[in-house]
């Protein structure tokens, strides 16, 4: 383990990485070159580390990708761990924990408050500081039962979504999270949104409230006789009928349809139809970063005041290590260190 330290990950090792990643998971798919192009250019630069030995030899390579993530209906940075790869012939010798705890105290020096990742190996990243944050649940519904819908959507037509709508796509996106006080759920900027509505394989539908009217939209994709729905929007039941209606409106063609939700979204209770009982989830493990900006940058109910004191011990960021303070009232909180462990 002397021998191993970690590094920035440069052009040069990005041939090296994606050999690793075949060795781990299999080579990239269709479309899978633009796809590792476009990560790679999000992350090199700071986000994108890599383990080496004493030959400068890649043996494990991590991305902290830059996201936004919504809790108690409030946006804060968040880094969203991606892509850890390491080769075969180096596990078993700490160089996944090492790797960890190099892309931690980038986050912390790039300002992340929290970060989150889906595990392959939870035990690695408890080892970590990560723990279970919550599911991404997904609802399987008959698709002639939302087409049903539309009877209840007062005309509304929604329109076709391509690029163009990125932004209005990202606007929809915060008022929703910010509205329905959300927690958990990502928030996907212009940028990304723009990508996602110019792939042939999304297929998007909005309502753009002109005319004061309401507003949401959808994203979905087919497949195998087989709809997934991967984002849905909506400022309300006329708006949330219409949506649903045109994703139903194939379903002679496409009669399931999957629908990734958090069951505390309002989206999920104006479907009007009872899924169907083979509901799956992926868990999500989260880890605090940077104490008090993840306190200061979350939401609370604006009916809650508290005060509590609690001891941190965080050994791999030792700047969260200590007694706190925590103050909540009016939707918001702060957490103020009022004893550090002492040195040794």
């Amino acid at each position: 383990m002397t021998q191993l330290r970690v590094r920035d990950v440069t052009e040069a090792d990005l041939a090296a990485i994606l050999r690793i990643r075949a060795r781990s998971f299999g080579p990239l798919g269709d479309g899978g070159e633009r796809w590792w192009r476009r990560v790679a250019d999000e992350t090199l630069g700071g986000r994108m580390l890599a383990v080496v030995d004493a030959d400068d030899t890649v043996l494990a390579s991590g991305r902290a990708r830059p996201f936004g993530q919504v809790w108690g209906g409030r946006h804060q940075p968040m880094g969203g761990v991606a892509g850890v790869y390491v080769d075969p012939a180096a596990r078993g010798r700490g160089v996944a924990s090492l790797l960890m705890r190099g892309l931690l105290a980038r986050m912390a020096e790039l300002g992340d408050g929290i970060s989150c990742l889906f595990p392959t190996a939870p035990t690695l990243y408890r080892g970590v500081g990560f723990e279970f944050g919550g599911p991404l649940p997904r609802f399987t519904y008959a698709a002639h039962d939302l087409r049903a819908l539309g009877s209840l959507s007062r005309g509304l037509r929604p329109r076709g979504a391509g690029p163009a709508d990125a932004q209005l796509f990202a606007a929809l996106m915060r008022a929703d999270q910010q509205r329905n006080r959300l927690s958990g759920p990502r928030l996907v900027d212009e940028q990304e949104w723009r990508h996602e509505l110019g792939d042939e394989d999304t297929i998007a539908y909005v309502l753009d409230g002109r005319d004061g009217g309401p507003t949401g939209f959808v994203t979905y994709t087919l497949s195998d006789e087989t709809l997934r729905v991967d984002t849905f929007v909506a400022d309300g039941r006329d708006a949330a009928a219409a949506l649903w209606a045109v994703v139903g409106s194939g379903s002679s063609a496409a009669p399931t349809v999957h629908a990734f939700l958090d069951p505390r979204d309002p989206v999920a209770l104006l479907a009007g139809a009872e899924a169907r009982h083979d509901v799956e989830q992926q868990s999500w493990m989260a880890r605090i970063v940077d104490l008090p900006k993840a306190v200061a940058g979350r939401g609370f109910s604006p009916s809650l005041a508290a005060t509590a004191h609690l001891t941190v011990e965080d050994p791999d960021l030792p700047q969260n290590s200590g007694t706190w303070r925590l103050d909540v009232s009016g939707g918001s909180a702060t957490a103020t260190c009022v004893e550090r462990p002492p040195t040794v």
